[in-house]
């Protein structure tokens, strides 16, 4: 018999040495509740009275029927996980199976029923959903562009991502897989793909199944509520609440955000099941942790019964880059920012003590035992396990540590006071995880203030400096009012007239809304005091750009262009402008130099390879178009210029099909941008679209974006601008730089449209 479980060992063994991460597009069918069609007027920003959406729809029209659904899934699976992806609602990781356990590290709801909480109002809860550069944000529910494939060292990848049509910024996060391994990888990107500056977060929401009895493990000490407004000690407060555990979630909701703990990890762990969910990410790229619950008082209930239809219970784990869900930044044009998440399942060690990206580990007590356990999240032979009391060591084991089987060991408490060690060490003797118990890396308690905190307020109107209206408008930015923060730079340059910093923020802000004449007036001002600020030359260059002043735009440009700051985005601008003047071969010197100084950024590369194939180097282009769909691999551009376009894809949102065009149009290479217009597309699937999308044939956009470049390559527009004029505006929401151009142009060409819509 022993010889028997020997060779089954053995094959065991053979079989994971050959392992490969498989991956495949397939269907997974939810009972999903249906929505109506969405409100066709979103707000403007001047009459919005909280969240600007414009030009997405606002989605509230949310209904109680519940019909089973065949959602298209991406399915990524390795030995020990096998996890399940919704590219048309949000790009979601719907869940994560641990084969070993047979739990889900995520929040499985078995229906997709949507509550009026997102951005837009649609949402559901389930799975991991990516938020940027809002909460919630505006896909949260929405079809997003995505990819999968293998990789050359066995893992395999699913990649999902969305250029915003606020912004149009970019996010892309690719979910891995690595042979013999228990980790999820999660590599985030970020990225402005605009021309100008936006604000932005970022904020992971996961949630993680949990029952009465599960236990919060964040390592801190002190929470934060939000706005940073109060700091509370974490997890008994002064009323005696330890709002670690489920069940003491009484009072309403529990959103707290890790405050004074520069550590690494934070998990769920649950007694019922013995498993849990780890999140884990280097504090210097990802600081911020958050816990939310929705509590177990009745609201907290109400709102089980409002998002499943099991009542089950959630909580999410959320991880950020700011230290709040207040907090957002400016992201600069070009400007790209990389990190990585990891999600890894926890079993049978009792509880959350510590984790690397080697496993997790803990340390409990129980009676007069200490008791330690690891999960290794890969295979590491010939480790030696150490308990130690200060430096001497109470206990030492070497041993095969693998996923497959969790460490546990008992030693009984020689001196309870005492704290131990548990330390593990590869087989060449480099640390693989240490804990001490209850020690983390926490800043002094004498360097934390608990209570209500203080902040700056800016003083009322007629206190204030000119530096405190600057900050005031900002603060509209950040929180996307940026017309009544254009308006507050006016007001604070009527105070103190011809003041240089109002003077710029207004004219880079008016700038990014497309009032160039207004933008130019500002700048020039701006510029005649200062010809050396590269932010001042760049914004001052769209705005001569805007208004068709090409010499002065170029010139504009290629002052900032010698400075770092703006270096890669004044290249990028004058490379567009070269190629609309007929000059490829210059547009191609300026644009390899974007690509040198902002290598991460998928616009630059893109616009570079469109150029090479239309000078005629066509192997140069391929090969660079063939090097970056490996870094960019959700890139319409690059798939066009190798010649495999994603028509399905394309024709399931017309906005890409806007978008794409309009990038050859950037680069004057309108007869490309007629090519992609012009095309039949397939039908839209329903599903895999915005509610209220109109397909590329029928959308008026598209047609009067054909007739402009048709007026522009010298051929007749007449039939395009009659058919645009002629299909339905419903659901239709101009907003781009480019969309303004052509509209004006086929207003130009028959002024009587304007009273046709």
């Amino acid at each position: 018999m022993r010889t028997y479980f020997h060779l089954f060992v053995v094959l065991v063994l053979a079989t994971l040495s050959r392992a490969e991460v498989r991956v495949w597009e397939g269907k997974l069918t939810l009972p999903t509740y249906e929505e109506g069609m969405p409100d066709p007027n979103p707000a403007f920003d001047q009459f919005a009275s909280n969240r600007f959406n414009y030009p997405y729809t606002l989605r509230d029209n949310l209904t109680s029927h519940r019909v089973n659904h065949d959602w298209r899934a991406i399915y990524i699976e390795n030995e020990y996980l096998k996890c399940s992806v919704l590219p048309d609602l949000g790009g979601h990781l719907y869940t994560c199976l641990d084969k070993i356990s047979g739990q889900s590290m995520f929040y499985a709801n078995p229906s997709i029923k949507k509550a009026a909480v997102g951005y837009r109002g649609a949402w559901a809860a389930f799975g991991i959903e990516f938020n940027f550069p809002v909460s919630h944000n505006w896909v949260s529910m929405s079809p997003v562009n995505f990819a999968f494939h293998r990789n050359a060292d066995g893992s395999a990848s699913v990649i999902v991502g969305n250029v915003d049509r606020v912004y149009g910024m970019e996010w892309t996060v690719e979910l891995m897989l690595r042979p013999q391994s228990t980790l999820l990888e999660q590599r985030v990107t970020l990225n402005n793909r605009s021309d100008v500056r936006h604000r932005f977060y970022w904020w992971n929401n996961a949630a993680a199944a949990v029952s009465d009895d599960s236990r919060i493990v964040y390592p801190m000490r002190f929470a934060a509520s939000h706005g940073f407004t109060e700091v509370r000690p974490w997890p008994v407060g002064d009323d005696g609440n330890d709002l670690s555990v489920i069940r003491n979630h009484t009072h309403g909701a529990v959103s707290y955000f890790s405050h004074g703990s520069r550590e690494n990890f934070m998990g769920v762990w649950n007694p019922a099941t013995r498993t849990g969910t780890v999140h884990f990410a280097e504090y210097e790229d990802l600081p911020a942790k958050k816990i939310w619950s929705w509590g177990v008082d009745p609201e907290g209930m109400d709102w089980r019964k409002a998002l499943s239809d099991d009542e089950s219970g959630y909580v999410e784990i959320q991880a950020g880059l700011f230290r709040n869900q207040e907090t957002y930044a400016f992201m600069e044009p070009r400007q790209t920012i990389h990190f990585s998440e990891y999600w890894m399942p926890v079993r049978e060690i009792g509880g959350i003590s510590r984790a690397t990206l080697a496993g997790v580990l803990s340390l409990t007590r129980h009676d007069t035992n200490l008791i330690v356990g690891f999960n290794a999240n890969h295979a590491f032979p010939g480790a030696t396990v150490s308990i130690l009391n200060g430096n001497k060591r109470l206990f030492s084991e070497t041993v095969d540590l693998s996923p497959q089987h969790a460490w546990i060991h008992e030693l009984p408490l020689l001196d309870a006071p005492v704290k131990y060690t548990l330390e593990i060490r590869d087989a060449q003797g480099a640390l693989l995880i240490r804990q001490k118990e209850g020690e983390y890396d926490w800043d002094p308690e004498s360097e934390i203030h608990v209570g209500p905190q203080s902040s700056y307020r800016i003083p009322d109107e007629e206190k204030r400096t000119c530096d405190d209206w600057i900050q005031f408008g900002q603060e509209y930015e950040l929180n996307g009012r940026i017309l009544r923060a254009l308006e507050i730079y006016k007001d604070a340059l009527r105070r103190f007239p011809g003041t240089f910093g109002a003077t710029k923020s207004a004219g880079r802000l008016a700038a990014g809304l497309l009032r160039f004449e207004e933008a130019k007036n500002f700048l020039e001002s701006a510029h005649a005091r200062n010809t050396a600020d590269a932010e001042i030359s760049y914004y001052l260059g769209i705005a001569y750009d805007g208004l068709g002043e090409t010499r002065k735009a170029q010139t504009a440009y290629e002052e900032a262009q010698r400075f770092s700051s703006f270096r890669a985005a004044a290249a990028l601008r004058l490379g567009e402008l070269l190629a609309r003047e007929g000059n490829l071969t210059e547009s191609e010197r300026h644009l390899s130099l974007a690509v040198r100084e902002a290598s991460n950024d998928p616009r630059a590369l893109e616009e570079l390879v469109a150029v090479k194939f239309a000078t005629g180097k066509m192997e140069e282009g391929k090969t660079l178009a063939r090097q970056g769909i490996t870094l960019f691999p959700l890139s319409y551009l690059l798939r066009e210029e190798l010649g495999d376009p994603d028509l399905k894809q394309l024709a399931n949102d017309s906005t890409r099909v806007l978008n794409l065009a309009a990038q050859y149009m950037r680069l004057g290479l309108y007869k490309r941008a007629l090519d992609v217009l012009s095309r039949e597309y397939p039908p839209a699937q329903t599903d895999q679209s915005e509610p209220g999308e109109l397909s590329a044939g029928s959308h008026p956009l598209i047609a009067y974006f054909r007739g402009y470049c048709r007026e522009r390559l010298g051929q007749s527009a007449t039939a395009d601008y009659k058919l645009a004029s002629q299909l339905s505006t419903s659901y239709v929401f101009p907003s781009t730089a480019e969309e303004l151009t052509v509209l004006r142009g086929g207003l130009r060409a028959n002024p009587e449209d304007a009273a046709a819509h």
